[in-house]
């Protein structure tokens, strides 16, 4: 088929004409949303107090030429709103969890791996870090973005400047558009060890132009990428397509059947229409722009009449070189003597209405100053307090603290597909995951079940408050409630500075649990040892067993857990057994003490006064001397004698 080269379906065209088409259709989005571009400079430089010049790779590091360090801004509020904000949102580490609705101890356990799965993918493709910086630009521009991309067989995460991406506000009216476009520059070197057979087309592809970026030779090297995904108009159809694309050569073309954009995206506030969010310099820049206003304003007055001046009639004789600051200076005059003409004062309202500015601002942002500078509300000493205050101020951030952890739950969601996909193409995918103080490799087989089968939820890393005080309180709480026990707080609190101490105490718990994983995991059996706390084994043990029944765990993983009770209680009653009870060890001690009084007793006796000693006695067998008859045995004979008679 033939088109016309305007981009309007660029899904369609063919591989020979597709670039032409795509870089027409983008080339008109950019002349389209100049706006677009205007806004996100503005945004960058209330943030960033810097008049630079623009986004782009060789413009955001230049400032313009009339601006000087003088003009920047001396009380950024925006910055110390933005920075607390992303702080406070950032701290916690949203978890992807995986539940099922009513599934057997099989499903249970594929869906407690799955949940380390996805955590081990956030760790090592640093998914928490590039989040923070994510919402970071959320703040700033409206919205931020993660792309999760596979590359040499791995999930891999980076994070995506928002003017690289293009979507037509037409299209995305909704806020759902049906086709994105990541727009990029890439050295030539690395897209030639990309896609060696078309090296000759990268060579003379088209590079930023010298307007914007210079003549430099490394400016050159970059050329831009564009990289475009279409989705499908239905379940059949089949004009979904992805794509990668210079300007001489379409690099890479294949059908795109998923029904998602491998992006993740961050969003301080939604707009009613329409698919970018806004940001919060967005929101506060009128304040910003009006302090800075005050602030000039003031400046001005203070040069004016802050210096001291010197009145003098005209008509006066003074020698202006007299007029100096020396000490015990001569000033000669004629007619009026010079006089200090009185200080110009600032009006208060000036600093007032600085200060209400300053103010408001924080509380459009939902953030107090104190916790803009680290501080905490005189009076608040306990936990309970700090947790009081603590949940207040966060109520104010409960929509924003929602869309972020939904990009998280977006992020698992994409990840499983891709890690299926690997899967498939791969025949294994593994993965190491971070289990307590332990790393274990968990294989996609041992994970993969239907989405159907599992619900997803998020939830912070921790429930309980950050802050050593608040913590503390809350477990104390636990503790008083009957809740938890000693053994379970102490794992609780996870002081870094008291961590060595806390392994200590914590080993006998740790073992254990690492000890009931493995049975029911592997079918490993490990019997316990006398050192352990066997009584709290015991316990322990016997409350996962009555868990893992409910669940419907297999009968040979069941009776692993019996038999290590079973073998738990046989230690403990041979510990007792081996130990005397009070009376055999009263009689043993009066034993040995009367065994020791009779060798001291012979020690003191001389020999030939000894009878046991002189041979006085003797013992042999011939010579003993038979004992009487015990009252048993005499009432015996007695018996006898009677029934004869």
């Amino acid at each position: 088929m033939n088109f016309e080269i305007n981009g309007n379906r660029w899904w369609l065209a063919s591989k020979n004409n597709l670039y032409q088409e795509l870089f027409a259709y983008v080339s008109a989005l950019d002349n389209r949303q100049t706006y677009r571009e205007a806004d996100n400079l503005r945004f960058a430089r209330l943030y960033g107090n810097y008049q630079q010049m623009g986004l782009g790779a060789y413009s955001y590091s230049r400032i313009e030429a009339s601006y000087s360090v003088t003009n920047r801004v001396t009380l950024n509020v925006i910055q110390s709103l933005i920075d607390t904000v992303v702080s406070k949102i950032t701290k916690n580490k949203p978890k992807a969890t995986f539940l099922t609705s009513g599934g057997d101890f099989s499903l249970q356990r594929k869906a407690k791996k799955l949940t380390k799965f996805v955590e081990g993918i956030y760790s090592y493709s640093e998914f928490y870090e590039k989040a923070a910086m994510a919402f970071q630009d959320a703040c700033i521009f409206g919205t931020g973005c993660i792309k999760i991309f596979i590359e040499n067989g791995q999930i891999k995460t980076e994070r995506v400047i928002i003017s690289e991406i293009k979507v037509d506000d037409i299209e995305a009216y909704y806020g759902k558009p049906r086709q994105i476009h990541q727009e990029k520059f890439i050295e030539k070197s690395v897209l030639k060890a990309m896609f060696p057979e078309h090296e000759a087309q990268i060579d003379v592809a088209s590079y930023p132009d010298s307007q914007s970026y210079g003549q430099s030779a490394t400016a050159k090297d970059m050329i831009k990428v564009i990289e475009s995904w279409h989705l499908r108009s239905g379940p059949d159809a089949k004009d979904g397509k992805h794509t990668i694309c210079i300007s001489t050569v379409t690099l890479f073309e294949e059908d795109y059947e998923k029904d998602y954009f491998p992006f993740v995206f961050f969003k301080w506030g939604e707009r009613p229409v329409g698919f970018f969010g806004q940001g919060l310099c967005e929101q506060l820049q009128g304040i910003q722009l009006e302090i800075n206003k005050i602030l000039r304003t003031i400046q001005v007055s203070m040069h004016l009449v802050s210096v001291p001046k010197l009145l003098i009639e005209a008509s006066s004789k003074i020698v202006s070189a007299h007029l100096n600051n020396r000490i015990g200076g001569v000033i000669k005059y004629a007619g009026t003597p010079p006089a200090y003409a009185p200080l110009g004062g600032i009006p208060p309202e000036l600093f007032s209405h600085l200060d209400r500015l300053y103010q408001r601002a924080y509380e459009i942002s939902g953030v107090s100053q104190l916790s803009a500078q680290s501080l905490k509300p005189s009076g608040l000493d306990s936990g309970k307090a700090l947790r009081e205050f603590n949940d207040l101020e966060t109520e104010r951030f409960m929509s924003v603290a929602k869309r972020y952890e939904k990009a998280f739950m977006d992020a698992a969601e994409v990840i499983i597909d891709m890690a299926k996909g690997l899967y498939e193409s791969e025949g294994d995918f593994k993965v190491k995951a971070k289990d307590g103080k332990f790393v274990e490799t968990i294989s996609w087989k041992d994970v993969n079940m239907d989405a159907d089968k599992y619900l997803m939820q998020i939830f912070p890393t921790s429930a309980l408050s950050s802050t050593p005080a608040a913590r503390l309180a809350d477990i104390q709480d636990l503790v008083g409630a009957g809740f938890i026990d000693k053994q379970d707080a102490l794992k609780l609190l996870d002081f870094p500075d008291l961590e060595a101490s806390m392994n200590l105490l914590n080993a006998d718990s740790t073992n254990l649990e690492q000890m009931i994983e493995t049975m029911m995991d592997r079918g490993e059996y490990f019997p316990p040892e006398p050192y352990q706390n066997l009584e709290n084994a015991i316990r322990k043990t016997q409350q996962a067993y009555l868990m893992f029944k409910v669940q419907g765990a297999p009968q040979d993983r069941l009776e692993l857990l019996r038999q290590f009770m079973e073998d738990c209680q046989n230690l403990l009653q041979r510990a007792q057994e081996e130990v005397p009870t009070p009376q055999q060890m009263t009689q043993e001690l009066a034993e040995a003490g009367a065994a020791t009084a009779a060798a001291e007793v012979a020690e003191n006796i001389p020999e030939e006064q000894n009878p046991l000693l002189s041979g006085a006695i003797d013992l042999s067998e011939e010579q003993v001397v038979e004992e009487p008859p015990m009252e048993e045995e005499i009432i015996e004979e007695q018996t006898n004698i009677i029934e004869e008679q």
